[in-house]
């Protein structure tokens, strides 16, 4: 037997790189979701002046955490509101997680299809959002939960894969809305073939 490479082991490489993109890709969305909850102490640690109860330690949500995650030109478009570019993501991003006391994001297995050096996305979410004051386990907690998709797609940069887009629609909700948000944007309840 010669060292000499078969007719199909250009189809193989392919095949190959196409797995790694998918388990890279599928890498970013995890570490998206774990991020959000790990930017989010316990609470009690670092009481925001002037509320008289615990409040969020930022681990997370800086300029670092959001170059790791999205591109330059990135659009989040989410119920509460939207966002252009990489400036200010960690801001706005951090903003909105600044709502409640902790939370657990749970997404389903993504759909990931590479095209080369650009990806489309989507996964289910079902997200706990827990309220400010509320006890810690194994004592209920007073909560705001939110079923629904994320969609986006995402582009190989120099630094790996990276969101360019992403938006999250609402399929349904429990539990109490945050203070101050009295409406969702309507597009994000819209039927995922309807595009905005």
């Amino acid at each position: 037997m010669t060292g000499a490479l078969g007719p199909g082991t250009g189809d193989l490489a392919a095949e190959v790189a196409r797995l790694a993109d998918i388990a890279a890709l599928n890498n970013l969305i995890d570490r998206y979701l774990t991020s959000l909850d790990e930017g989010l102490a316990p609470p009690g640690t670092d009481p925001r002046p002037g509320s008289g109860e615990g409040g969020p330690v930022r681990s997370g949500f800086d300029e670092e955490w959001a170059a790791s995650l999205f591109t330059e030109d990135v659009e989040l478009l989410f119920p509460v509101g939207s966002h252009r570019g990489l400036a200010g993501a960690d801001r706005f991003l951090r903003e909105i997680m600044e709502r409640w006391s902790r939370t657990h994001h749970h997404g389903s297995l993504a759909f990931v299809e590479p095209d080369g050096d650009r990806a489309e996305i989507g996964w289910s979410l079902l997200a706990s959002h827990v309220h400010f004051g509320s006890p810690l386990p194994p004592q209920p907690s007073a909560y705001f939960q939110i079923g629904g998709r994320f969609t986006g797609t995402a582009r190989r940069t120099a630094a790996g894969w990276r969101f360019a887009r992403l938006r999250l629609r609402i399929v349904w909700s429990t539990g109490t809305p945050p203070g101050g948000v009295t409406e969702v944007d309507a597009r994000s309840l819209e039927h995922p073939r309807v595009r905005s």
